[in-house]
């Protein structure tokens, strides 16, 4: 009977979570049913995601490393054009410190929650409310996307030194979107 239980709670648990990424060494996990554009450009409650290090190495993730074209599509996969382009500033790490507190060490057999960029959006949607939507993910996260803002030899002394790896691999997904 108890492993019924339990059982049942992995499966209800498992639904609850979209894999967004493509490999198998780390997943990346939206815990949710559906994005919100609200709360996507609200900005005072940012979605975490769960991070899992299926393997016995330890990966370098930089929350703000991925690449992303990502857009919304209508039920029936029909692009939707943003009504206003988002100009966005730059970021940059300066020195190690800044290295140190903002890219994720994330050690072998590990999970970790992060708020991480990957829904960035490149326009503001005037949505309809009654209709449903998608948003189409794709983004990439890789040695490339992770040192261009800043870090490049504070990764490398982690790669060479300590043995640790970058996280490369591609986030494709379409995920339930309302306005």
């Amino acid at each position: 009977m108890k492993s019924l239980i339990l059982l049942l709670f992995s499966f209800v648990h498992f639904n609850a979570q979209i894999k967004l990424n493509t490999k198998q060494e780390v997943d990346i996990l939206f815990q949710g049913k559906e994005f919100s554009l609200d709360k996507i450009f609200d900005g005072k409650d940012p979605y975490m995601f769960k991070i899992v290090n299926n393997t016995n190495n330890t990966y370098i993730i930089d929350p703000y490393g991925f690449k992303n074209d990502n857009f919304v599509m209508t039920c029936d996969e029909n692009i939707v054009t943003p009504d206003k382009a988002i100009l966005k500033g730059f970021y940059k790490r300066f020195d190690d410190k800044d290295c140190f507190n903002d890219l994720i060490i994330l050690k072998p057999k590990e999970e970790k929650y992060a708020i991480l960029s990957i829904i960035n959006l490149k326009g503001w949607y005037d949505l309809d409310k009654e209709k449903k939507y998608i948003l189409r993910l794709n983004s990439t996260h890789n040695n490339y996307t992770v040192i261009l803002l800043g870090c490049q030899s504070y990764i490398r002394e982690l790669v060479e030194k300590k043995g640790y790896k970058v996280l490369e691999d591609s986030f494709i997904a379409k995920i339930p979107f309302v306005p």
